[in-house]
Parts: structure tokens; sequence; C-alpha cells
């Protein structure tokens, strides 16, 4: 075997027993199972850590009967999944123009700076925070937004932002 040369991952048995049912009843509200791919991978991520692995990212795609690849591809392409170890908070900052032009980079250098990163998308050495750049969260009315662990802040100033993150666990 050269250097090139990657193996699959092993997938995990997906779903563990104490998702199977809330998969199952996912799983029942779309008229296919690649339907329910996104809300499974939510799932899958909430019980993982916060991200999905190669393994259960592999373990998903035997679940609902699609091909890695599919898998991985819906992974990359919407950026509220994760494909390596999250930090215990998460940090979005919306990036869209409305939030950019009332002060979003501002909040984005702070929600860095507590972080003690220098770019969004990586996790502190302390593991504490994962800072990320979002497309728009739907609250341009009240710019500019964020979310910290899933809970929209809007028309937050930079103050509030460290606030926010001093608040954190």
């Amino acid at each position: 075997m050269t250097a090139q040369t990657q193996l699959a991952p092993v997938p995990v048995e997906f779903p563990p027993d104490d998702l199977r049912a809330e998969c199952e009843d996912i799983l029942s509200r779309y008229p296919t199972r690649m339907a329910g791919l996104i809300p499974i991978l939510l799932l899958a991520q909430q019980h993982y850590d916060g991200w999905i692995s190669p393994e259960v990212e592999a373990g998903v795609a035997d679940y609902i009967g699609v091909g890695d690849g599919h898998v991985r591809g819906v992974l990359t392409f919407y950026s509220m999944f994760n494909i390596k170890p999250a930090g215990r908070n998460e940090v979005w900052v919306c990036r869209t123009l409305t939030c950019w032009l009332r002060g979003a980079r501002k909040l984005k250098q702070v929600a860095l700076d507590k972080a003690g990163l220098e770019r969004a998308g990586h996790v502190g050495e302390d593991g504490k925070f994962l800072v990320k750049d979002m497309e728009c969260l739907g609250l341009c009315e009240v710019a500019p937004a964020v979310f910290v662990n899933g809970k929209a802040h809007s028309e937050v100033t930079p103050e509030q932002m460290a606030e926010l993150m001093d608040g954190c666990e």
C-alpha cells in the first residue's frame, strides 16, 4: 500500500439504539429515505459531539441507502455541518451584505479574539469555541445577527458579542 492509498472508513452502526426511533420517525415524514438526509445528519451531529466523522458519514450513508459521496456533498455544501471536531460552543457570524454593512465584521473580530483564533472555521486550542462565518441567518431586518449555540441574537454590538461569549461554559 502506498502513501497515496486511502482506506474507506469503517461505517459506524447507525443509528445507535437510542436514536433509532427518532430516525425512523424522521424518515416516515418524507417520500424517500434520501429526502430525510439533512434532518438525520443534524441528529447524528448532535449525538456525536457536534461533528460528523467519516465513520459516522459512512454509517448514515448505509442507513439512508445512498453513497458516501452523496453524504459528503451534503456535509460540505451546508455550513451548519462540521466534518471535524467542533468546539464546546459554536458562534456563527452572518457574513451577508446587510449584516456586514451593519457591523458583522467587528462582531467576527471580537469572536475570533475571544476564541483566540486568527480565522473562522477553526476551534481554539482550549476547545471552547468554534467560530464560523455563515451565509444569511435570515435576520436581515435586525442585522447584524449571530447565533451562539443555536440561539439567534440580533442587532448585536461588539460589547454584546463579548458578553454572549463570556456567558458560555
